[in-house]
């Protein structure tokens, strides 16, 4: 069995999260939505659609020895009644959330015709009267309900881990653990003299190798991913993910953090989305509410175009490779995008396009070479090369950053009037 991951119009709505990774390779909860799925189905291959830059990195096709594919809409969360629900499709069934199409079985052929041909899943569901309405899983429509799901999809992602790793027992003498039952740790867990665990609300996850240094604390429902610490003194508090391979200190809350971020000092950050290679310099603080307490409005990342959310606290999303200098402030609802380099007093605008450098004077374009070697430095400390294809991936993000594709949004969040199905390519929102 071969799980194909595509994308419809509303993966527009997660930049700039999404303008270097596909939406099945966000994080929410501990993994990532791929991975998710994975675990639950344990198919035999994972490929997924890919819109521009992504062709670069993502390369994957079908697999010739496939048999029935098994297309996920990269926006679905899986639980396990959704997960049996797809396992149990027939082929040319399909199954629909919210108006949406979430997932279709085809045999390989017409998958082909898909992948390849770009014939699309519409077609075939044309050809069908199989379509079964479901409310399992959750459905996210915008960058917010990652957030927004944080804390659910961290209690999910602990029962569906149980099934697939082996936890050690917490056994750190000089630290405050409450609710020892619900702290579930992997090998090689560091946890320091005066460190305090807090499972009481929620279960907390702590990856392999991860380190909770002296007095800091993380309240549950959260995770410390592999290969990441919390520095001394840190405060994190429910709905938190921190991901592989991170250093964080100050106040968090309800953030989730991609891999190879770090925010090592002081400062806060709340109700707010991180990319990868991201750093925020010392005390860089979000603002997530309004001095009116209405809704905080944010930009539509490829119009500009400013709408109001349905939420109170709406902190900031950062794009990969973001960086703040030393006492940054940002106000509640700004969006980075990738390469955004800030260092301004006063609040930066809350649009911020991708290879961008914000001075106090003005917002200039930042050097495409220039980028690169930093992020070649950045990536080195990390053993991780700077590889062509993502070079090339970035230079495709970098050519068309002021171009993007203009459309309505609906109440639920759905931007454009495309049908929910598989779209064959997709403009560059950058």
């Amino acid at each position: 069995m071969t799980i194909c991951f595509f994308e419809d119009e509303g993966h527009r709505r997660f930049a700039p999260l999404t303008l270097t990774r596909p939406v099945d390779d966000l994080r929410a909860g501990i993994v990532t939505i791929r991975e998710k799925w994975e675990m639950y189905l344990g198919p035999d291959s994972i490929t997924r659609t890919r819109r521009p830059p992504l062709i670069y990195l993502f390369t994957t096709g079908l697999p010739d020895n496939s048999s029935d594919v098994l297309w996920i809409n990269a926006r679905w969360l899986p639980d396990a009644a959704a997960a049996d629900e797809v396992r149990n499709l027939d082929a040319y069934q399909a199954l629909r959330h919210d108006g949406r199409i979430v997932a279709m079985r085809l045999p390989v052929n017409e998958s082909r015709d898909c992948y390849e041909n770009g014939i699309g899943l519409n077609h075939f569901l044309t050809h069908t009267d199989d379509v079964r309405d479901t409310e399992n899983g959750t459905l996210i429509s915008n960058l917010w309900d990652l957030f927004q799901v944080n804390e659910e999809q961290i209690c999910n992602d602990i029962e569906l881990l149980k099934s697939v790793r082996s936890f050690v027992r917490p056994d750190w003498p000089h630290a405050t653990l409450i609710h020892p039952d619900a702290i579930f740790a992997g090998p090689d867990v560091r946890v320091d003299p005066g460190a305090v665990i807090d499972a009481s609300a929620g279960p907390v996850y702590l990856g392999r190798n991860s380190h909770v240094m002296y007095g800091a604390v993380i309240q549950g429902p959260g995770a410390l991913c592999e290969d990441s610490v919390l520095k001394m003194g840190c405060k994190v508090y429910p709905g938190t993910t921190i991901g592989p391979v991170c250093k964080v200190s100050g106040e968090i809350h309800n953030v989730i953090m991609h891999s190879h971020s770090n925010k090592a000092h002081d400062g806060y950050l709340g109700n707010s989305l991180i990319g990868e290679w991201c750093n925020l310099g010392a005390n860089t603080t979000t603002s997530n509410l309004k001095n009116n307490y209405k809704p905080v409005k944010i930009p539509e990342w490829s119009t500009g175009h400013v709408y109001s959310t349905p939420l109170q606290f709406f902190g900031t999303v950062m794009g990969d490779h973001g960086k703040t200098a030393i006492n940054t402030t940002l106000s509640a609802g700004t969006l980075c995008g990738v390469f955004c380099n800030i260092f301004t007093y006063g609040f930066p605008p809350k649009h911020i396009p991708s290879f961008s450098w914000v001075s106090p004077e003005a917002t200039e374009p930042y050097e495409f070479e220039k980028a690169m070697v930093t992020a070649e430095i950045m990536m080195a400390r990390r053993g991780i090369p700077l590889e062509e294809n993502y070079i090339r991936m970035m230079r495709h993000i970098y050519d068309h950053r002021q171009t993007g594709t203009s459309g309505t949004v609906d109440a639920k969040g759905h931007s454009g009037t495309a049908q929910p199905g598989l779209a064959a390519t997709h403009p560059p929102v950058v």
